[in-house]
């Protein structure tokens, strides 16, 4: 393993000099606006309604491209992706696929506020048996900001946090019989939440539920919020209080922990991203972006094929300035960088060579970055 994150870094900077991909090994696709909630965070709701999402015969164009042979992981998300009729089609879909366009795929994650609880459970149920017969998890983030009403507050949905703990229960009795249901709490972090971080974390623990807790973004292509700037900016005492969950024993192996107090002490992010070179973002309508924080679209699906749009000139000249960005200082987006830590290679090793080999180990399973080694 040393020996594979020692090639992978000096690859990694072989392709930062040409700006040349690697494999796309990670893929999202935003496969709908719609969303039920009204959240402080985000305007994606925000997109009119008669805005059109890709058709299911699109999404499945991509999934068939020649540049996911190689891929590990598929995001689902949204809006909220349940709200597509079409979802459960979508989910058989990308079974009956896997062999032929991307048989190293091993997970299928989707991200849903879990509002729709009779819905999510039935997809669930009928999607998950196929899912493990060719060997895939279903890792289910369910975005819960904090434990109890406040929830509903910031989702601005009266009921979410019932709703929420409603789906909890139907998807933890799915869970007792495929081990290959994954659950867990996608948390964006903001003033009106920071004081509720510990209580919703232990309520991941006591429900064995990973956690994925992190600072908002302001963007103006993902979330499209930069008119919420001066809502979601923390104070310096909002700033203590989240030094001080940071540094709690609980994160020691989250590995993003590390950035983020870096981030939060100095002001400035200091990461590997491997945005473009090994991952892509499809939004709703088809645009193909290398990282979904910067609004520098490749193309769009509708017209080009998602691998000549990963190979183009634009996508070349794209990642020759990945971390030279003005918002690359200030991103927070803990899935960008647990993907880019395998192919920069140097990275874990310097933290085999500080933590030890058990630390490592325990970083590697948490992260889920075996896939990606």
């Amino acid at each position: 393993m040393l020996a594979k994150l020692f090639c992978n870094g000096v690859r990694f900077r072989q392709l930062r000099r040409s700006g040349k991909p690697y494999r796309l090994q990670s893929l999202s696709l935003e496969v709908t606006h719609r969303c039920i909630c009204r959240c402080d965070m985000c305007n994606i709701w925000k997109i009119p309604a008669e805005v059109a999402d890709l058709e299911l015969a699109d999404w499945l164009a991509v999934l068939r491209s020649p540049a996911l042979r190689h891929l590990r992981e598929l995001d689902i998300t949204g809006g909220e992706p349940f709200l597509r009729a079409d979802l459960g089609e979508l989910l058989q879909q990308i079974v009956a696929l896997k062999p032929d366009s991307f048989p190293a795929l091993r997970t299928l994650s989707i991200t849903t506020n879990a509002l729709l609880t009779e819905r999510i459970l039935n997809l669930v149920r009928a999607s998950v048996g196929p899912l493990r017969e060719c060997g895939i998890d279903l890792v289910l983030a369910c975005g819960v900001d904090a434990a109890g009403k406040l929830h509903d507050r910031i989702r601005n949905f009266p009921g979410a946090w019932e709703r929420f703990q409603q789906t909890l229960r139907g998807l933890q009795e799915i869970r007792t019989e495929h081990a290959n249901l994954i659950l867990g709490l996608k948390t964006t972090i903001v003033p009106l939440n920071v004081h509720e971080l510990s209580r919703l974390a232990d309520f991941a623990d006591e429900n064995g539920l990973f956690t994925i807790i992190s600072p908002c973004i302001l963007t103006p292509n993902r979330f499209a919020n930069l008119d919420k700037v001066k809502d979601l900016r923390f104070s310096p005492a909002d700033i203590g209080k989240l030094i001080d969950f940071y540094a709690s024993p609980r994160f020691a192996w989250s590995g993003h922990r590390e950035a983020l107090l870096g981030y939060l002490k100095t002001g400035k992010m200091h990461k590997p991203c491997s945005a473009g070179y090994n991952t892509l973002f499809v939004r709703h309508n088809g645009e193909v972006f290398a990282c979904p924080v910067l609004a520098e679209s490749l193309g769009n699906v509708r017209t080009l094929s998602l691998d000549s749009l990963y190979r183009s000139e634009a996508a070349n000249h794209f990642r020759k300035q990945v971390g030279a960005f003005p918002e690359c200082g200030q991103c927070t987006e803990p899935g960008m960088e647990r993907i880019a830590w395998p192919l920069e290679g140097f990275a874990l090793l310097g933290f085999w060579a500080e933590r030890g080999r058990e630390d490592f180990d325990r970083l590697v399973r948490h992260m889920g970055l075996d896939k990606y080694i």
